[in-house]
């Protein structure tokens, strides 16, 4: 790596077999998207099918815990179910049961709120995603939580009501007051039409936008900290990770990806 690229790198390679020949705790945060069950032909030995919801489960669980394992905190991955002739896969929700049985903490799932094209004609079209983040349970973390916070939208203060099981109505505790508040976990970031954060990320056939990543890299790493995206793709993860301050490392298994990240990358240094 030359001194121009100290703040970051890029290598082509399976996920699975480069993070486990990493040492243990050697970056403070793991981000970024997986191929989605049904679309990874890629991976697993080039197997040149889907994988089902059972086995694309399996296998990010895999990657999971090699992630918790790397991470001095958390794992976090933006991943979407999808529907065949009406059937709703359930992959997502099989991910966070199988590494709750492998003894991970899995967080309430964070909500990314997008402006989908329609998708149904005989159902309500998707327009949100899951941004599901996991960690070792004996790990402390980062949480940065002003970095991204934003001024109340309301006067705040106050106690709020609640009723009692008898249905009774009483004065319950205080609302908070401050001069923040606190993040939500429905993150609403609008996608394509210039908003990828780079005009050549649309080579990829996946991108997700740069203001979608950002607030969890700032909230849950520290400025120098080093952040980790084990399936680069446009190099959306590095991108923000550079521009925030922290190093950025990825990992493709797509030489065209590599490549492509290195060009958005030589893009950003001259802005």
């Amino acid at each position: 790596m030359s001194d121009e690229q100290a703040a970051w790198s890029v290598q082509v390679g399976d996920c699975l077999e480069v993070m486990r020949a990493m040492s243990p705790e050697s970056v403070d945060l793991v981000i970024g998207s997986p191929p989605y069950c049904g679309k990874m032909r890629r991976y697993i030995g080039g197997k040149n099918k889907p994988l089902s919801p059972k086995e694309w489960a399996s296998w990010m669980a895999d990657v999971v815990v090699a992630s918790t394992r790397l991470s001095r905190g958390y794992a976090i991955f933006v991943v979407n179910g999808s529907v065949k002739a009406g059937q709703y896969n359930a992959a997502c929700e099989r991910l966070m049961i199988e590494c709750d049985d492998r003894g991970l903490l899995v967080e309430r799932p964070v909500v990314w709120h997008k402006n989908a094209p329609p998708n149904r004609k005989d159902w309500f079209g998707n327009d949100w995603e899951y941004v599901l983040a996991f960690k070792d349970r004996k790990k402390p973390h980062v949480w940065n939580w002003e970095a991204i916070a934003t001024p109340p939208k309301f006067t705040n203060g106050g106690r709020f009501r609640q009723r009692t099981e008898t249905g009774e109505r009483r004065l319950g505790n205080e609302y908070p007051t401050g001069k923040l508040a606190r993040p939500r976990d429905v993150h609403r970031v609008t996608v394509g039409g210039g908003h990828l954060g780079w005009s050549g990320a649309s080579s990829n056939e996946a991108p997700y936008p740069k203001k979608l990543i950002s607030p969890f890299i700032e909230a849950l790493t520290n400025p120098g900290g080093i952040v980790l995206d084990p399936f680069s793709g446009s190099g959306t993860t590095i991108d923000a990770a550079v521009s925030l301050g922290r190093v950025g490392h990825g990992i493709d298994n797509r030489e065209c990806q590599v490549e492509l990240t290195k060009a958005r990358m030589a893009w950003l240094a001259t802005q």
